[in-house]
């Protein structure tokens, strides 16, 4: 009697076990984070098909921990500087005058230089052919995103672009196109050009916190979860990743879903600083993820090897960390087998829910396993810690998120700053920054501890700290800016 293909899968399996290519022991629950019974993503509740997949379901033992160090917090913070912050809006009515420098500094050396970009689409070339002269590099600082989003009564925003001159490092502004009005205006067009200007710097937070920030956090969700569930926890693997998995998960919830979430930006929340309501910010999140239509800047999300380059310090400042990461993990995974079957299934499961995850079969090819792991922790501890470290110190009369006067129609547009923005706006940035904008490390990763079995990685661990050491001292040194110090650095996703 011939065999049915599941019969025969059985005997195969059982003489695997005979030959003790798999151990019995391998297969407990016992040897799982979570007893198999851990997190696991799923589509959206929000948006199915235009956010990124999202992990709701958390055990018990995430959220306390999560409450205990981070939750508990926010409920510290919220009683005690309410009404100081307001106070301090009261008495700093209004925006600062900002220079030209000033301006052109924020969106060329900041974490507002991820939206410089010179591949123009159709709809730029147009609106700047007359701002453009052959043999000149430009950029576009595009902030179009924002047409997505509804204010409430009273406040505005409008897409913004802004088109920059590069001479090697030296940026020159050239000239903002203001959506709304479908106006260009320039350094001589007097209170219109100070008004567009602070129009696209609240296009700058708005899409810096809303649409491209957010691909450092919701995405990788689904490797977090993955990790816990389907990694024995003496694999290599796990013990490598396991250190930054921890806090992320409440945490993301949490702006997912929760009423109170900043996200739900009701009028009565003192920490909501947005210019509108859900739905459009919530559909600021769709853009980052799935892009913006015929828009070069916003594209579709598809997980990277490593970090873009943004014409930056910002960048490089990055970058010197990503390769410290990298050659530390190069070290601690050089001894897991091809083909090794936990990594297999492992790649195959996230490979289902992160666009441009290589699988079970692409994991081993070249340096695919190092590389797709240092993305990672580099996402999650440089990438994330750099930009809340970055926008948590710019300055609320700067950078606005609302503004109480509508975008310049003409050049004779007149402006009075201190009634552009009110006392409340201030005290609801300036908490949304204590909250949520500026990093509050639990644990960092200049301390990182894997817990290796053996004295070969418990060196490596040790000598990763040191040339983390040692990188910040070097970047002390060179021409860049202190970005982000290393202590500022946190070890996972915590906030």
């Amino acid at each position: 009697m011939k065999k049915k293909p599941f019969d025969s899968y059985l005997s195969n399996y059982a003489t695997k076990i005979k030959e003790k290519k798999i151990k019995i022991s391998d297969l407990g629950p016992d040897k799982f984070l979570h007893g198999k019974k851990g997190p696991w993503p799923q589509p959206s509740p929000a948006h199915p098909f235009g956010e990124s997949p999202a992990v709701l379901s958390v055990p018990l033992r995430e959220w306390a921990d999560w409450w205990l160090h981070v939750g508990s917090r926010y409920m510290f913070t919220l009683f005690k500087d309410t009404l100081p912050d307001y106070i301090w809006g009261l008495t700093h009515p209004g925006l600062k005058e900002l220079s030209d420098e000033k301006f052109l500094w924020y969106l060329t050396d900041t974490m507002l230089c991820k939206f410089l970009c010179n591949r123009f689409d159709q709809f730029d070339n147009e609106i700047f052919k007359n701002y453009m002269n052959d043999g000149k590099e430009y950029f576009i600082s595009d902030f179009e995103a924002v047409k997505v989003v509804s204010t409430f009564p009273g406040i505005y925003a409008s897409a913004t672009k802004v088109l920059l001159e590069r001479n090697e490092d030296d940026w020159k502004l050239i000239c903002i196109y203001v959506d709304d009005t479908e106006q260009i205006f320039t350094a001589d067009d007097g209170d219109a050009w100070s008004l567009a200007k602070y129009f696209v710097l609240q296009g700058g937070g708005l899409c810096a916190t809303l649409v491209v920030h957010p691909n450092l956090h919701f995405p990788v969700d689904s490797i977090n979860a993955i990790s816990k569930t389907a990694l024995p926890k003496d694999h290599v693997l796990f013990k490598l990743l396991h250190p930054h998995l921890r806090f992320t998960l409440p945490l993301e919830c949490a702006v997912l879903t929760f009423k109170t979430s900043l996200l739900q930006s009701k009028w009565w929340m003192p920490y909501a600083p947005y210019p509108g309501e859900y739905n459009g910010l919530r559909d600021l999140l769709v853009c980052g993820f799935k892009g913006v239509p015929d828009n070069n800047t916003y594209t579709e999300y598809t997980f990277r090897k490593k970090p873009e380059n943004f014409e930056s310090g910002y960048s490089r400042f990055q970058n010197e960390y990503f390769e410290v990461i990298r050659e530390f993990v190069s070290k601690v995974l050089k001894d897991v087998e091809d083909g090794d079957r936990v990594v297999k299934h492992w790649a195959d499961y996230i490979a289902h829910w992160v666009p441009g995850f290589p699988n079970g079969e692409e994991i081993f090819e070249g340096e695919n396993l190092v590389d797709v792991v240092s993305y990672y922790i580099w996402d999650i501890t440089v990438g994330h810690s750099i930009d809340h470290y970055d926008y948590g110190r710019m300055d609320v009369q700067e950078i606005p998120l609302r503004i109480r006067q509508a975008p310049p129609r003409d050049k004779d547009t007149k402006i009075n700053r201190k009634t552009l923005t009110n006392a409340v706006d201030h005290m609801k940035y300036k908490m949304a920054q204590k909250l949520f904008f500026a990093p509050t490390n639990v644990t960092r990763l200049m301390d990182v501890n894997y817990n290796f079995d053996s004295n070969r990685l418990r060196e490596l661990n040790a000598y990763f700290r040191e040339d983390l050491r040692k990188t910040a001292k070097k970047l002390k040194e060179t021409s860049l800016r202190e970005y982000i110090p290393l202590e500022e650095i946190a070890c996972s996703i915590q906030y």
